[in-house]
């Protein structure tokens, strides 16, 4: 055997170890379908990505001291002393940027929000009556806002209970005891451009913030990690548009256009595939990551990257008109992503079919961590109805004569600009295997049996069913399962005869038969 094919052994060998070494398997701990990691073998299944239903807006601009647009980049936090979630949110009058800063609303049941008056004595439009709240407390100073918060139920000092990232082009560690009087820590800041986001990896004890950086195609985000929050670790790039992004963006970019119930831009370059001069300039007709919303989520992580699609050089010739869809994708390493659905929309723009009023989410999108509601995922995202307006400019640049709108439009402007909206996913139900009337199966990987029952979410449909088997490190059968039936997000398999005593321990691995079905979970409890 000459050194070459001896090294290919040795490598086929050593991937056959690693396919066969136990998968670590904690008690209540759901095994998902986004990735491998634990699945041995797929056969006739296909993975379907599903989108979250929407609820509409919950939170809009709809006090004086909101101005005409909300954004959001934070989830809300249940604050476990008070018995309310809290949501920190960018009340953004346009029309005057001085009014611009941060805000709170609290609510009992995340539905329904309340904006109080704080008493932070920040003088919006001549009045001190407002849910604004700042990090300096002097009467009638505005801070700059900042962007990011979480809550940390294990700090033993209670004062750093709430933690957030402050600032505009950078960011600077803040705490607080309640989410209203914040103190900046004397640390570094952190540098980013305008948009960041954070989240607390309790599992790990860890924070992490993603900022935003750049690659090749523009806006790009970058990671930093820190266990204290006051020391931070070298930013590293962790997530941007690819290669693969481009052609894709020039077909959404197509779509878009072309669709009279989807929001077009007020600025449209030239598609350059017409082989007309490329404008000097921004570049356009391409994909960026404009945000990227990260959580950790049953041993993953996963990420809503709003994917930015420019269209075209906005009036002032400095910066880009476009639209954002927010896109599915997941990790294990924080580094190396995984795109779901075909990098189609995860949550898709609203449409105006029916009309422009209440149609917030129909040109940039920000979705942020879910919030986990029994078996539902709310997703609190924001949507702005567009990026330039169209209600000041024609597609030249020239300024639009307010005569020229339309009663609807004029409905429409008076509403606001953006406002924070609810979408809410099945727990676990990202991504789906499924069968059809053709059974299909999925052997897992090999793990250590724990627990005393075997659990999955599933939805069958007619006479669908999933059954589930215990394999021996032989592969041979030790236990078969009663068809579990209907929509069960908590389905416990009851076996055909008692389970071996001595499963405890035991390496194992799992054989899944369903046939008109969708697969979301297991975990043993």
């Amino acid at each position: 055997m000459n050194r070459l094919s001896l090294s290919l052994l040795v490598m086929l060998l050593a991937s056959v170890a690693a396919a066969q070494e136990p998968v670590p398997l904690s008690i209540g701990e759901r095994q998902l379908f986004l990735d491998d990691h634990s699945v041995a073998k797929i056969d006739r299944l296909r993975r379907t990505m599903h989108q979250p239903k929407k609820r509409g807006a919950v939170v809009k601009p709809d006090v004086p001291s909101d101005g005409n647009l909300l954004e959001l980049r934070s989830a809300p936090i249940w604050d476990e002393t008070e018995h309310v979630y809290k949501m920190f949110y960018m009340a953004m009058p346009m029309d005057d940027h001085r009014f611009i800063g941060m805000a709170l609303a609290v609510s009992k049941d995340g539905l329904q929000w309340d904006k109080p008056d704080w008493g932070q004595q920040i003088e919006i439009r001549g009045s001190t009556k407002n849910n604004r709240i700042a990090v300096e407390h002097k009467p009638n100073v505005r801070d700059t806002f900042f962007l990011n918060v979480v809550y940390d139920p294990d700090d033993p000092d209670a004062g750093r209970r709430y933690k957030g990232l402050y600032g505009d082009e950078y960011r600077i560690p803040i705490v607080s005891p309640d989410g209203i009087r914040w103190t900046r820590l004397a640390v570094p800041r952190l540098g980013s451009s305008d948009e960041s986001s954070l989240v607390y990896d309790r599992k790990h004890r860890r924070f992490l913030a993603w900022l935003k950086t750049g690659n090749k195609y523009g806006r790009a985000h970058s990671l930093t990690s820190s266990q204290d929050f006051r020391n931070w670790s070298e930013l590293q790039l962790s997530f941007g548009a690819d290669d693969e992004d481009q052609p894709l963006a020039r077909k959404f970019i197509r779509e878009r256009v072309s669709d009279r119930g989807l929001s077009r831009p007020v600025f449209v370059d030239d598609d350059p595939d017409l082989g007309k001069p490329v404008r000097p300039g921004p570049k356009t007709w391409q994909a960026e990551c404009y945000y990227i919303g990260v959580f950790p989520y049953e041993g993953l992580y996963i990420g809503f990257p709003s994917m930015f699609y420019p269209t075209g050089v906005d009036a002032n010739g400095t910066n880009c008109d476009g639209f954002q869809l927010i896109q599915l994708a997941s990790t294990r390493d924080l580094l190396t992503w995984t795109r779901h659905g075909d990098r189609k929309p995860f949550i898709p723009p609203g449409r105006i079919d029916g009309g422009l009023v209440g149609v917030w989410d129909r040109m940039q999108m920000f979705a942020t961590v879910p919030i986990v509601r029994d078996d539902e995922l709310w997703i609190y995202y924001c949507g702005l109805k567009w990026r330039d307006n169209p209600y000041e400019f024609n597609s030249d640049g020239s300024a639009r004569d307010p005569k020229s709108l339309s009663e609807e439009e004029r409905a429409d402007q008076a509403e606001g600009m953006g406002a924070i909206c609810l979408a809410i996913l099945r727990r676990d139900g990202f991504v789906s295997l499924d069968a059809g009337e053709a059974p299909g199966e999925i052997t897992t990987k090999s793990f250590q049996w724990s627990g005393s029952k075997l659990m999955a979410n599933v939805e069958t449909r007619d006479d669908g069913e999933l059954l589930a088997q215990v394999l021996d490190a032989a592969g041979e059968v030790i236990a078969t399962s009663q068809p579990v039936k209907g929509n069960r997000l908590r389905g416990e398999f009851r076996w055909n005869s008692a389970l071996p005593q001595s499963l405890r321990g035991q390496q194992v691995s799992l054989r899944f038969t369903l046939r008109e079905a969708s697969f979301y979970s297991w975990w043993l409890e």
